[in-house]
């Protein structure tokens, strides 16, 4: 992934912002990234080693993405929320050779939670030579973020800068053109509803050419790219991070960790012209008191996945944001997070354009299959299957969930129902593992969420199972601001829509419902 072609016409162009931190030109980026890179390359990194990066959005996340793929590394992205335990599961799955994390984390104190882990980390010093942990052996180097770091076992990330700016960089020039560009890059952590996390791992090739084909489509609203999504989710680096590595652009990260004022606050002052976030990110901004103390009418994109949306609720963005343009994407961390997109719709087509999923990105394949893995009739649901460059090459150590998941030929099945139109576009049922059956009727949560959603005094909705003698009941969770009686009333009059039958709601907390119906 190289950024070098945008040097001799915009060095000093910003292209990542990190507004608690600091702001990246062209040349700065590539001048920490060579150095980090070759720092790591006297370390002794080899050719496929895992680099375990346990941060929030900061600049040091980004530069590892670069340094990794400079190097042949796989970067191992890691939730910075996690406890030791779970720790522990990442870097021992995968077996990472380094780590780099920050002492804290906000209110996470990090470096306690690594040092129950690592009680070793200080009982020798970094410049004795290699790190010998009895929880995690694999781990050889700790590499801490932060000015005037005094833990022994541990490196400096500042001063393996300084260090990597001093030596020559001649041998880093000759690993980096020994990379295979169909090599692993990258690592993200996925469990879906059920299990422990997959390591899915994604190949140089397909993360950068999904970038270029996305950059594509929405090259003309990408100048500012807001990215409030975390870095340990596919998300952000497909639509935000890797993004200066194919175009000039500036990708703006509003907070370390998601912060809704944080994020108006950044389109406001910085003119955002593009949003890429989750549903829930939209919503937050559409429903905070404070919302209109920020100008947001500079956003002319605004790109939407994780899961479906109802089409009002993306009119009500569109109007009341306002913004020019939403769609919906629809992808999972195994094919790096992008295989459809509702760009192609134009503006003259908005219920394709918000209503749909949108069509299969540039040189990727998609088929709706039934249970044997045959194509079903236009219009007919079934499972999507997906093809293509960007497809992990697998979940690392792990070739039978691999195997269950990806067929010979190449085929990913990704678990979810849709049905396709004439035209190619998709429209999603729902994922089969979130499958009610009630009484051998199969009842699709988003259907029912979709419809609560669309309540004015509703924000979130969770609709669940629980077990029943003879069929099985569902509930939702809902936060909303009216009050029990007054929701209830009004939650009666949904039964014609959903066709259920509510039985009763009781207040858990100050905004936060219980509902229990029968369908």
């Amino acid at each position: 992934m190289k950024i070098v072609h945008h040097l001799d016409s915009s060095p000093f162009m910003q292209c990542i912002q990190e507004r608690e931190q600091k702001r990246y030109t062209y040349k700065a980026l590539k001048h920490e990234i060579d150095s980090i890179a070759a720092s790591l390359l006297e370390l002794g990194f080899e050719k496929n080693d895992r680099f375990a990066v346990w941060l929030p959005n900061t600049l040091e996340n980004v530069t590892m993405s670069f340094a990794a793929s400079k190097l042949g590394l796989i970067k191992v992205n890691i939730n910075p929320a996690y406890v030791e335990r779970e720790l522990e599961y990442c870097i021992n799955k995968v077996g990472c050779k380094g780590i780099l994390l920050s002492p804290s984390v906000k209110s996470i104190d990090s470096l306690s939670i690594f040092r129950r882990l690592v009680p070793e980390l200080d009982q020798r010093s970094s410049s004795a030579g290699e790190l010998s942990s009895k929880a995690v052996p694999t781990l050889k180097h700790v590499i801490l973020t932060g000015e005037h770091i005094s833990v022994s076992g541990a490196h400096s990330y500042v001063d393996l800068l300084k260090r990597g700016a001093q030596i020559s960089h001649n041998n880093l020039t000759e690993r980096q053109a020994s990379v295979d560009p169909d090599s692993a890059v990258a690592i993200f952590y996925t469990s879906g509803t059920t299990g422990l996390p997959k390591a899915a791992t994604l190949t140089n090739f397909g993360m950068l050419n999904l970038v270029r084909a996305q950059w594509e489509l929405l090259s003309r609203f990408y100048s500012r790219v807001c990215v409030p999504n975390p870095m340990f989710h596919i998300f952000a680096e497909i639509s935000g991070v890797l993004n200066v590595a194919v175009a000039k652009c500036q990708v703006i990260f509003p907070a370390i960790l998601p912060d809704t004022v944080a994020t108006m606050r950044a389109i406001h002052e910085e003119k955002c012209t593009a949003l890429i976030g989750a549903p829930i990110i939209f919503r937050d901004i559409l429903m905070h008191p404070d919302r209109k103390k920020y100008d947001l009418s500079s956003l002319a994109y605004g790109g939407s996945g994780a899961t479906s949306l109802h089409i009002d609720f993306l009119r009500q963005i569109e109007k009341e944001f306002p913004i020019t343009r939403i769609v919906q994407g629809y992808g999972m961390t195994e094919n790096a997070s992008l295989l459809t997109s509702g760009m192609w719709a134009g503006d003259d087509d908005p219920q394709r354009r918000l209503g749909s999923l949108g069509r299969c990105m540039q040189g990727v394949e998609i088929k709706v299959v039934d249970r044997q893995g045959q194509i079903v009739p236009i219009g007919h649901q079934g499972e999507i299957w997906a093809r293509g460059y960007p497809i992990m090459r697998g979940y690392y150590g792990d070739p039978e969930k691999t195997a269950e998941t990806i067929t010979p030929s190449g085929w990913l099945r990704t678990g979810d129902e849709a049905k396709m139109d004439k035209d190619g576009y998709l429209y999603f049922v729902g994922r089969q593992k979130e499958i009610i059956i009630r009484g051998g009727v199969n009842i699709y949560p988003i259907e029912i969420e979709n419809v609560i959603i669309e309540h004015p005094s509703v924000a979130q909705a969770q609709v669940f199972s629980i077990p029943d003698k003879r069929y099985d009941v569902s509930e939702t969770f809902m936060t909303t601001n009216q009050t029990i009686d007054k929701i209830t009333q009004e939650f009666k009059k949904l039964d014609k829509d959903v066709n259920i039958k509510i039985e009763y709601i009781t207040c858990i907390s100050i905004d936060l419902f219980l509902c229990k119906y029968y369908k």
